[in-house]
């Protein structure tokens, strides 16, 4: 850095102007740099669009997959009790998603399956049939008992080339999705 310094003082010196590495951008007037700007310039932004698309929606299901989880854990304890219903349950994983805004009610699914085993875990019947939810449940198991709870927010992709591998509802939005299987605790 001191050689630099030194270097500019002695041609301020002599009486020349030490060379500055922008001043040949500014008399290039072939126009080069600037098409190949705008050659690379849409490609460029889209792919920083497409990235700052894809954390948002990575950001989005990693908040729904907490939510869900924590809303939850009143299923395994057996705090919530069998009075809950899924328009509660709906309420709590939103209220722990305040972020997403107000349509969160009216757009968040949640399918909530008892079984005797773990193995008919496996057998649950899919919910999003042809792009479009089908046979959503809501039911609260007892003590002891193996609990699936789904929840399913249909989320706006904007970027093209983000679509066909999030996979979309008939609506052309994709779905977050939070699956979770646990048994409850005795209680």
């Amino acid at each position: 850095m001191d050689g630099i310094i030194r270097v500019r003082i002695r041609l301020k010196k002599l009486g020349k102007t030490p060379p500055c590495p922008m001043t040949g951008l500014w008399r290039d007037r072939r126009g080069a740099t600037a098409v190949e700007f705008a050659l690379i310039a849409f490609p460029f932004f889209g792919l920083i669009m497409g990235c700052i698309e894809l954390a948002i929606v990575l950001f989005a299901g990693v908040s729904l997959d907490l939510a869900t989880a924590k809303v939850s854990r009143e299923l395994r304890t057996g705090t919530s009790g069998k009075a809950t219903t899924s328009a509660i349950f709906i309420t709590k994983v939103c209220n722990e998603m305040a972020w997403i805004g107000s349509d969160c009610k009216s757009k968040l699914r949640v399918d909530v399956r008892t079984f005797t085993n773990f193995q008919m875990v496996s057998q649950a019947p899919d919910v999003i049939v042809d792009g479009k939810f089908v046979s959503m449940q809501y039911t609260v198991g007892g003590s002891s008992q193996i609990q699936l709870v789904r929840a399913y927010y249909p989320w706006p992709v904007f970027s093209p080339f983000l679509k066909p591998g999030l996979g979309s509802l008939s609506s052309g939005e994709t779905v977050l999705s939070s699956i979770i299987v646990f048994k409850n605790e005795p209680f």
